[in-house]
């Protein structure tokens, strides 16, 4: 009686099944900020990014050329994200001053709800990526979504300056002074987590009377 030979079993493949151009692409982002958040951008790899999405080192390269186009996305989706932000906060009904205070929350909130992405936007990819020149002097359609962020921002505070709220400011320059403060604040109860901070909301909110309180007491002085 002839033995049957016993094959070995088939090893399967890690590498997850073709699936859509969309899903395939986030799935790339997702494994490339996990990794950049972990070991460090400057150690992170393409074939270790295809390795932890479960891709091919060439299906990594059919979306992005390079990890820094990676980053870019990255830093262009929470851009997108922080414009939505601070429309919704300027869409919902209440006074000016409620309004106003929703749109500096709308910064703080969204920097301390992803702090994965703010780091790796206003952190890393400015180190990272090659420098993009601003020029506001262009439509808002035009400009890259780091602008438009920032852009939408003012654009909303332009509207408060017929209410005093920001004083004799330039919006422009507005805009600039609460993105700091925003900044400073994310940055600084993302990293220093040790640090024993007062209740996090009453610093928050602490901050945005100061902040506004201060605007608008800034008025133009008349030369004797």
């Amino acid at each position: 009686m002839e033995k049957k030979v016993r094959r070995p079993l088939a090893i399967r493949s890690q590498r997850k099944p073709k699936g859509s151009g969309q899903e395939r692409r986030e799935e790339i982002i997702a494994a490339a900020k996990e990794l950049f958040m972990t070991e460090g951008f400057a150690k992170v790899t393409t074939r270790a990014i295809a390795e932890k999405a479960g891709l091919s080192q060439t299906g990594v390269y059919l979306y992005f050329p390079a990890k820094e186009d990676i980053l870019k996305a990255i830093g262009d989706e929470t851009h997108d994200a922080m414009s939505a932000a601070f429309d919704r906060a300027a869409a919902k009904p209440g006074t000016s001053r409620e309004i106003f205070r929703r749109l500096i929350h709308a910064y703080v909130d969204y920097g301390l709800s992803h702090p994965a992405e703010y780091h790796l936007t206003f952190t890393v990819g400015p180190d990272a990526l090659t420098p993009i020149g601003k020029d506001f002097s262009r439509p808002l359609e035009a400009q890259e979504a780091g602008a438009r962020s920032f852009m939408r921002f003012r654009d909303h505070l332009a509207k408060f300056a017929p209410t005093g709220l920001i004083g004799d400011f330039d919006p422009m320059f507005a805009a600039q002074m609460l993105w700091f403060v925003g900044h400073g604040a994310v940055s600084l109860l993302t990293t220093r987590s040790h640090f024993p901070w007062a209740d996090r909301d009453a610093l928050i909110a602490a901050l945005e009377d100061v902040v506004m309180n201060g605007l608008a007491a800034k008025e133009t002085k008349t030369p004797a």
